[in-house]
């Protein structure tokens, strides 16, 4: 177990080396529960790190890996770390235990990728979710960065008929948007290589949406946006929309 866990620190931390391709889905049932993932398509990371790697591996030593984490296990190993941060904090984290970490690795044919997923009973369960999974993140790294990952909460809303992903600028301290600031400096060469892909599926099918340049499938049950990430990191209420149901 703390092998891998190193193994996603590793990649977490060379992730903004390089490009990577985020997919967000939302598959949303009839009752109104679901699953969100979040998956980070590394691969292109892969082949840089096999770029600089050991060029006398052989197939053999080459890594391969296909693994489901349960973060409630995380929480078990980091649990003395976790009891320093602030109660919020904590019960953040808390409501993340049933999220799992499905991780693929073969270094032999170019591929990284981790998928975040996690099932909610309701939609409010998904506020702010890609924030407390890099929390997440920071937790099993054992470090507490001070700069937020983003200067926006994201909060989602569902009625049966109507879906709603509204955007909303945070409230930050000076030193908050200085240290805000200083990351998307450093992560610029990661943004601009990267790209951002939304696939949400409904139990009915989609009359309308307000986001200009959605496809979707033949049913219309499922909506695709696709988009650059610097795009949405310079402008996230670019992802603000309403989806309408018939």
């Amino acid at each position: 177990m703390k092998k891998i866990t190193n193994l996603i620190i590793i990649l977490i931390s060379t992730v903004t080396l390089t490009s990577c391709q985020f997919t967000e889905r939302i598959d949303i049932k009839e009752n109104g529960s679901g699953v969100y993932s979040l998956e980070m398509d590394m691969s292109a990371m892969m082949g840089a790190m096999k770029q600089m790697g050991d060029s006398t591996k052989t197939d053999e030593d080459l890594k391969v890996m296909d693994t489901v984490i349960r973060f409630k296990d995380i929480l078990e190993e980091k649990k003395d770390s976790i009891a320093k941060l602030s109660k919020e904090e904590q019960a953040s984290l808390k409501a993340l235990e049933d999220l799992k970490i499905h991780m693929m690795v073969d270094e032999k044919n170019g591929k990284m990728v981790s998928d975040f997923i996690f099932e909610f009973n309701s939609i409010n369960e998904l506020e702010n979710i890609q924030e407390r999974i890099t929390k997440a993140q920071s937790v099993k790294d054992g470090k507490d960065s001070k700069a937020p990952s983003t200067d926006t909460e994201v909060k989602y809303s569902y009625n049966g008929k109507k879906f709603t992903r509204k955007v909303i600028k945070k409230k930050m301290t000076a030193e908050e948007k200085e240290a805000y600031k200083k990351s998307m400096e450093q992560s610029a060469s990661f943004l601009d290589g990267s790209s951002y892909k939304l696939i949400y599926h409904f139990p009915k099918a989609i009359k309308n949406t307000t986001y200009k340049g959605a496809t979707f499938s033949d049913d219309r049950k499922t909506m695709y946006i696709q988009t650059d990430m610097k795009n949405i990191t310079e402008n996230p209420k670019l992802l603000e929309f309403e989806v309408i149901l018939k």
